[in-house]
């Protein structure tokens, strides 16, 4: 038994010394210019700089560290030679190459491969399968390695469905992974999404948010769903959101071909009231606007997983049950007229 906890105390300290040394990526790409820039940069939730280093000889090395393993994208470029040497533009050149970064060793090949953990095993097998945005790649890949910290990315990318899911795709997605031992945050992520997924699948009631109304009163969504009339649209936009405004005349000639069938309601996502305003009275529209309070912002996301913010629309049932999410006035109008009214 003593040595069972000296194994895991000897374990735990070299995890938390890799920790706290963070991660080290030695390259040598002999094609690469003296001069030429490169970086890891986190590109998960947003785009976060990680290391930079100009190459020499071939050779450059990136110091960082992360609180857990995160997708990140090597990248090379020589815009700084190009315009040192008033080179044409044509002449610019970038590489790109995912991988996903943890407190560990790497290297970096003249392929622009990036080896040296097994999440960064992982991560080459999956980019080999094909594009791992295509949910068949990704399946085949999770279904192989359920306990991958890269599974369990892309299972997490998928939850972010914001009432886009069966239940039983729910229910595949919480079957998915049995552990990741790689990355216990990750793994609390998992847990937490699916339980969240599992109350906003399709055909389910519609979770309530806390909202106020162009006076500024606060007030519940679900409150502005009528039940004796037909199917609400939640119009879900931003000021700073170029397609959100470009749909506005689209959602009026939509809304008036499905009048008395169809109801279309705003809510903007903005956290500043002004430019929220501000965007209502530069494009007119004919519907009533709200917009989440801070704690309805917060719910949004956590509670409906919108991955991919807005655009983003619901269409209620009377019942104030969501029949479909969508995110394009195209898929709406497709969606209309595939299932009359």
């Amino acid at each position: 038994m003593r040595k069972i906890f000296l194994s895991l105390f000897l374990l735990w300290t070299v995890m938390l010394t890799a920790q706290e040394r963070g991660f080290t990526i030695k390259g040598y790409i002999p094609s690469l210019p003296d001069g030429t820039e490169v970086g890891i940069d986190a590109v998960e939730d947003s785009i976060i700089e990680l290391a930079t280093s100009v190459v020499k000889n071939g050779r450059f090395e990136l110091y960082g560290q992360v609180k857990h393993p995160v997708l990140a994208s090597f990248t090379a470029n020589n815009l700084k030679l190009v315009e040192a040497h008033h080179w044409p533009d044509d002449s610019i050149k970038w590489h790109y190459e995912d991988c996903f970064v943890s407190n560990a060793n790497l290297t970096i090949g003249p392929d622009f491969k990036l080896t040296g953990t097994q999440i960064q095993a992982d991560c080459n097998e999956l980019m080999a399968l094909g594009d791992w945005r295509d949910a068949a790649v990704a399946w085949r890949f999770i279904d192989k390695h359920p306990q991958s910290v890269v599974s369990a990315f892309l299972v997490n990318g998928m939850l972010k469905a914001g009432f886009g899911l069966t239940d039983s795709e729910v229910e595949r997605l919480g079957r998915a992974l049995t552990g990741v031992p790689a990355d216990t945050l990750r793994w609390k992520e998992y847990q937490w999404r699916v339980a969240m997924a599992r109350k906003a699948t399709i055909g389910s009631p519609l979770i309530d948010l806390e909202i106020k109304n162009t006076a500024g009163k606060v007030m519940r969504l679900s409150d502005q769903i009528p039940t004796d009339q037909g199917l609400v649209l939640i119009d879900f936009w931003a000021s700073w959101c170029g397609q959100c405004i470009a749909a506005f005349p689209e959602l009026q000639r939509l809304m008036t071909e499905y009048k008395g069938k169809v109801s279309l309601i705003g809510l903007s996502i903005d956290t500043n009231d002004t430019a929220w305003r501000r965007a209502m009275a530069k494009h007119p529209h004919a519907w009533p606007q709200y917009c989440t309070t801070p704690g309805g912002y917060k719910d949004l996301f956590q509670k409906y997983q919108i991955g991919n913010g807005v655009p983003y629309f619901l269409l209620v049932s009377p019942a104030r049950k969501v029949v479909k999410a969508l995110h394009t006035v195209d898929e709406i109008e497709a969606f209309l007229k595939n299932n009359p009214i």
